[in-house]
């Protein structure tokens, strides 16, 4: 790039020696070279690009907030609280479900691991309430059983179930080791079935 002082010799200017500094001076303080001018262009572009995209964005703020034009707000905020809390009441009765489920589960299967034959009749010396608030389930579940299981007035309650209580007697079936024939005429003619036999 060519000095100031040099293009304006090749114009037929010459600036005396002794204000060369002075004019230098007021050159640099009122005009900028190309690269400058560049360097400046491009901030300029920058700083629009980025006005423009704010201005975008508070438009579509301003849509945004058309939309919540007449509502109420605090009505709005009332609302959020009360699903929250609502939220929180039905978390925390799903969690009782749940805890509910899981001693209901334990206490089945202690009964039936204490070979307990009529669990609602079990279920019903033992403190359920006491059972379900202990720290320790497991261990309180099956020493309340145990100690059923020992104790005189509900020990008939646990061990080896009866066959014929489990199978129970069906109205007008009966079981006998051999039929005979008169009973199966004397059936048919009531009306019952034919006796089976084991």
């Amino acid at each position: 790039m060519k000095n100031i002082f040099e293009l304006m010799k090749e114009f037929g200017f010459e600036v005396p020696e002794d204000k060369k500094k002075d004019f230098e001076k007021a050159v640099l303080e009122n005009y900028r070279t190309v690269k400058d001018y560049e360097a400046q262009k491009e901030k300029l572009e920058t700083a629009e690009q980025k006005a423009s995209a704010s201005e975008t964005t508070i438009n579509s703020l301003k849509e945004d907030l058309k939309k919540f034009e007449g509502v109420d707000v605090t009505g709005l905020q009332q609302k959020i609280t009360d699903l929250e809390t609502d939220l929180q009441t039905k978390e925390t009765e799903f969690q009782q479900k749940l805890a509910d489920r899981d001693f209901d589960d334990l206490l089945t299967e202690s009964i039936h691991g204490a070979k307990g034959k009529n669990a609602k009749a079990i279920r019903a010396l033992l403190d359920v309430d006491a059972l379900k608030t202990s720290k320790n389930q497991k261990d309180d579940v099956g020493a309340a059983i145990k100690a059923l299981t020992e104790a005189e007035d509900s020990k008939m309650l646990f061990g080896e179930a009866d066959e014929a209580a489990e199978i129970g007697d069906v109205i007008g079936s009966v079981k006998q080791k051999s039929g005979g024939t008169d009973d199966a005429v004397m059936r048919a003619a009531m009306g019952l079935p034919p006796v089976k036999t084991e």
